[in-house]
């Protein structure tokens, strides 16, 4: 940890001693505090309809439940087994009951939505026995805080009312032998015999949050109480608010031991997610993403596209867009992030990087309409500092250098850069029965990007749907979601070793005493080298058109009490079109007469899997599950690339490319399979010790014979400490200790490396009868003994309670060791193809997790909640050889520009972290302005030394929300502290030597290098990228619909995100990632003419009908 980079983060360490220091007389658990005052005019409009033969009261009143807003109340003296047949349509609540009950010695009593039920002699001798009381009291937390609110009902009966502000009540025509019930929401139930008192105070106690709570763990559920292995779950209610285009910006900065960056600020830019840091060099480290029970392949065809065919000075943006941003984020109820092997082993192959499970939205009782909305406004948060017209003029002439000036002042970032607006409306409606329920939504997005031109639109469908038969044995789920998508793209790339076009550069770069246009209205230009940047932008078309369907049916049978047998296909289809072309009047197309392209990906999975669960209750809290499963997932890839240049026409592009001159042609079709079998036990022996062991078999057609199965074991134990007997403390509610250790794998590497394969050579021909044939080459040098990347990782954790749950948390320590790293290397001469993939080298991870939360006050009209989550990874290569193959390094990151101009800025090497920086280590300048490195051995020659990590020491997030009266308030801050950046676009704009042919930032004119001085790659420009960012804040209001028959809800909002960050980097946005790997891996931290990051404003509304 280097200590001098503390100074960005004092809030969070005042968060964590405010919570030690915090009066434990003010920490209450806050939980919603409302409670539904029915409009006496629902009965009178509500119209239901009720179709019943032969069956029971109690099963007719559920059916009318189910379809209204109505609920029924009876003591059990009340008899609802009574056969009734009822035939009613469009009928009120009391035709409906009048019918029901009709033959029966049940009454009833409508109280605006709730329904009360008697026996007919209850109203008669009974009640006139006992004397009728006025009873009134005042009802209060255990913490002395008086409870608005609670509902307070004479037993076996309607009559009833709810405490007011002060939480007091009274209530009258009481029987003075009655019961009393006291009911508030996340408050135990208390029920109160009267026994003739008229006064009668109560102190209601919290229930235990949290730990009934279910959480997914793959192929099932969990209580939260019950689970053994590190997962962390967040809800839609702990979402991050604002413009989110895809489910996992939803949690960045939610999670402990989870990182995500936005790789760029474009409009739909796919993020980079790291659970517990990375493992691999070449093999990948996503996680695995599983959406309704369907895993998905990441990688996206996007990626295809990006880089179909397109050479290395393409003007076409390699910016890569979210494969999961066909999902609506306004569809999503839970996220689970599996992190532990013991929770990810029941994913064998591709559960080493961790399991992110999507569940969205269903099962909707009742009719119900919901509309979401807002607009938003984005702008630049920072532009850079370069030389204005007048300081470019000045240089120039004060060191006697030529230089272009057609009496222009223009700051060519604001030409660039707009305000962009945002919208997102968002439809969602369902309804069912007992047996019987959907939810459908319909969702469009569109954000425009803060550089012209750059926009995206989405459109998004759903529909999930549950049906239940046979005495409820048969379950039918289906869960269908469809999206489509289209991107404006700009020039623009942060791609390292491709740079192509890039309209930021030329917004650096250009003189600011140059105009936009000329006088006759056409951009101003200078040639192919230099581009107006805003003619990047509007004169280049570069579109891309995206539809993605995601869709399963599962299918349950309880084949008897216990044993259930469960289906389930899914389908996943992704076709991704892009269209590009270079009109020949641009500067960039004069030369090949126009350009245009077409590159069409199209990828498909298909799964189907089985499997059986059977329960067993032995009695005394004790219990086994058990699940037995099989699996088979196909992926299919199609790629087809054309290319033309030399049109007839300006104005013919990609949609008539026969009118050029062929480039080139190109398809590509890949596939590969994967099947598995897996199995786990969860043993739970007295409610307090739990066991989980888990093993799963992979087969995958990416490996040949010899190691094509990998096995992937896994175990857990877990105690529940204080529910011992002789654990006593008023202090800690809730104490449990994990232990878990197992092993996953990694497969994501090219098909068929352990077999020959071949390709077309056009360049190599032979010449049979004057006819040039191509040659048949073999294209990889097979490895029959290639084998899964193997994770082993342990864990500690604890999860507490303190307060009676008021604070809760947990503590894990993760130990991670990766072996048998996929790696490529250099070939034996002779050889026809130069590199072999093979399995050498280790890598380990370790670090600590920390979540806090806290409900820390909670009164009648204020609450304030906040929750902390901290992370450490420390990271190591521990080797890149064994007995047959041996590397000492990896040489990664070669970045473009005029500074590093290909070099390799980071090196892997046993004995650090991947990431780190290797290059010069900057010393100063000397007294003629050239620049000085460390050379400790004095052979004339800078030494090369690790010199800095993207690494972050920790990283770390707080929120917080406050409720008073109708208003809300919720803020979200994410930081890192330690992480390393280097800065490429300020090292390519601070060497004066090019100017005045090029702009530079104004902090060159101050560094005192001498115009002599060429560029360097060195330690000058890496810098410390910790920061602590102001992510998200929010207010709101919610009006009181009670009065409005046809609302149920509606809130207004107003939110802001990316408000601020403090940080040392100079650059647009500490937070930045490359987009594409160089030797296999993406590397982190390197920034150039990345897109920013936008500050974003919106206002918007949710409404419920």
């Amino acid at each position: 940890m280097k200590k001098n980079e503390l100074k960005v983060t004092p809030l969070g360490f005042f968060f964590i001693k405010f919570l030690i220091a915090m009066k434990l007389s003010v920490l209450l658990l806050f939980l919603s505090v409302f409670t539904a005052v029915a409009s006496e005019t629902y009965s009178q409009t509500a119209k239901l309809s009720v179709l019943a033969q032969n069956e029971s009261i109690d099963l007719v009143l559920r059916k009318i439940e189910d379809q209204s807003q109505y609920r029924f109340f009876y003591s059990g003296t009340v008899n609802t087994n009574q056969k009734v047949t009822v035939n009613s349509q469009n009928e009120d609540i009391e035709t409906i009951l009048t019918q029901i009950l009709s033959g029966t010695d049940i009454s009833y009593k409508i109280s605006g939505r709730q329904v009360a039920l008697f026996n007919e002699h209850e109203g008669g001798s009974d009640r006139t026995v006992q004397q009728s009381l006025t009873v009134s009291g005042t009802v209060k937390s255990d913490s002395g805080e008086p409870l608005p609110g609670v509902t307070v009902v004479i037993k076996g009966t309607s009559n009833g009312t709810i405490t007011d502000a002060n939480g007091y009540y009274s209530l009258t025509e009481v029987p003075s032998e009655s019961t009393l019930i006291f009911q508030f929401v996340g408050m135990k139930l208390q029920e109160v015999e009267l026994n003739g008192r008229t006064s009668v105070d109560i102190v209601l106690e919290e229930e235990t949050i949290g730990l009934e709570e279910v959480v997914a763990i793959g192929y099932g559920t969990v209580r939260r109480a019950d689970v053994t292995g590190s997962i962390s779950s967040i809800g839609a209610d702990d979402f991050n608010l604002g413009i989110t285009m895809a489910p996992e910006q939803l949690m960045q900065g939610k999670v402990a031991g989870v990182n995500i960056i936005q790789n760029s600020g474009q409009p739909g830019a796919a993020s980079t997610v790291r659970i517990r840091g990375s493992s691999s060099v070449s093999a990948g480290n996503d996680p695995l993403y599983v959406v309704d029970g369907v895993p998905l392949q990441f990688t996206s065809a996007n990626e295809y596209v990006n880089v179909s065919g397109e050479s290395s000075t393409s003007p076409f943006s390699s910016e890569g867009t979210n494969p999961l941003n066909a999902i609506n984020p306004s569809d999503i109820e839970s996220i689970e992030i599996l992190k532990d092997a013991s929770a990810t082993a029941i994913y064998g192959s591709r559960g080493a990087n961790g399991v992110i499970i999507i569940t969205t939205k269903s099962k909707s009782f009742g009719e119900s309409v919901s509309y979401d909305t807002y607009v938003g406004i984005s702008t630049v948060r920072k532009e850079l500092d370069v030389l204005t017209a007048d300081e470019y003029r000045n240089y120039a002439e004060s060191n006697g250098l030529s230089y272009p000036d057609l009496g222009a002042n223009t700051n060519w970032q604001d030409v660039i850069f707009r305000s962009a607006l945002s919208q997102n409306h968002n439809l969602s409606f369902g309804g069912g029965s007992k047996n019987s329920n959907y939810r459908a939504s319909f969702g469009y997005n569109s954000q425009e990007g803060i550089i012209e031109a750059s926009k995206i639109q989405k459109y998004t469908a759903r529909l999930n749907a549950n049906h239940t038969a046979i005495d409820g044995k048969l379950n039918i789920a289906l869960n269908m979601t469809y999206g489509k998508i289209m991107d404006d793209i700009v020039p623009i790339s942060s791609n390292i070793g491709n740079e192509g076009g890039n309209i930021l550069k030329d917004a650096i770069r250009w003189a600011p005493t140059l105009p936009v246009y000329n006088e006759d209205g056409s951009y101003y230009q200078i040639g192919e080298l230099r581009v107006n940047p805003l003619s990047w932008a509007t004169e280049i078309t570069d579109e891309r058109k995206t539809n993605m369907f995601l869709g399963n049916v599962n299918l349950s049978y309880e084949i008897y009490k216990g044993l259930k047998a469960s289906v389930n296909f899914g389908h996943n289809d992704e076709a991704v079109n892009r269209y590009s072309a270079v009109p020949a009047d641009h500067p960039i197309g004069e030369s090949e007469g126009g350009r245009a392209s077409i590159s069409k990906v199209h990828n498909t999975s298909s799964l189907i899997e089985g499997n059986l669960t059977y329960t067993k209750d032995f009695g005394d809290n004790s219990s086994i599950t058990a699940l037995v499963g099989s699996s088979y997932q196909r992926f299919v890839t199609e790629n087809t690339f054309t290319s033309a240049n030399q049109f007839v026409s300006t104005s013919v592009q990609w949609n008539l490319m026969q009118s050029g001159s062929l480039v080139s042609n190109t398809s590509y079709k890949s596939a590969n399979r994967l099947a598995s079998q897996y199995a786990r036990v969860n043993l739970k022996l007295s409610d307090r010790y739990l066991i989980t062991a888990t093993l799963r078999r992979d087969g995958s057609s990416r490996f040949g014979g010899n190691n094509k199965y990998g096995l992937f074991p896994s175990g857990a134990f877990a105690w529940k400490l204080s529910d011992e007997p002789f654990f006593n403390s008023e202090l800690i509610s809730n104490m449990k200790v994990r232990l878990g250790y197992g092993v996953t794998g990694n497969q994501e590497i090219p098909n068929d490396l352990f077999r020959e394969q071949l390709s077309i050579s056009g360049s190599n021909v032979y010449v049979l009868g004057g006819t040039a044939i191509p040659s048949v080459l073999p294209s990889n040098y097979p490895n029959p003994d290639l084998k899964w990347e193997t994770t082993a990782q342990s864990n500690v954790g604890i999860d507490f309670g303190l307060w009676d749950q008021r604070v809760t948390g947990s503590l894990d320590y993760y130990k991670k060791h990766t072996t048998d790293l996929l790696l490529e290397f250099s070939t034996a001469s002779p050889s026809v193809v130069s590199t072999q993939w093979a399995n050498v080298g280790e890598v380990d991870n370790n670090g600590f997790e920390l979540t806090l939360e806290g409900k820390i006050i909670r009164k009648s009209d204020f609450q304030w909640n906040a929750s902390l989550n901290f992370s450490t990874n420390k990271n190591e290569v521990i080797t890149l050889s064994n007995e047959d193959f041996s590397r000492e390094y990896i040489y990664t990151a070669a970045t473009s520009g005029v500074v590093s101009n290909g070099t390799s800025t980071q090196i892997i090497k046993p004995g650090y972290e991947l990431g780190t920086f290797w290059g010069r280590k900057y010393t100063g300048l000397d007294e003629d302005g050239m620049e000085t490195y460390l050379d400790e051995d004095g052979d004339g020659t800078a030494d090369l030394v690790a010199i800095g990590s993207a690494n972050p020491d920790f990283t770390y997030g707080f929120s917080s929300s406050f409720f008073w009266k109708k208003f809300d308030l919720s803020i979200s801050f994410r930081g890192v502290v330690g992480n390393d950046v280097y800065n490429n676009t300020e090292a390519e704009f601070s060497y004066v030597n090019a100017t005045p042919g090029v702009n530079v930032l104004r902090s060159a004119l101050d560094l005192g290098m001498s115009r002599d001085q060429i560029s360097q790659f060195s330690s000058r420009w890496i810098q410390n990228a910790g920061f602590l960012r102001l992510d998200n804040m929010s207010v709101g209001y919610t009006f009181d619909t009670d009065r409005v028959e046809f609302l149920s809800k509606a809130r207004i909002y107003v939110t802001g995100q990316n408000l601020f960050v403090i940080t040392d980097y100079s650059g647009y946005d500490p937070e930045v990632r490359t987009n594409t790997n160089r030797g296999g891996t993406a590397p982190l931290g390197i920034d150039y003419l990345s897109y920013p990051r936008p500050r974003v404003f919106m206002i918007g509304a949710s409404l419920s009908f």
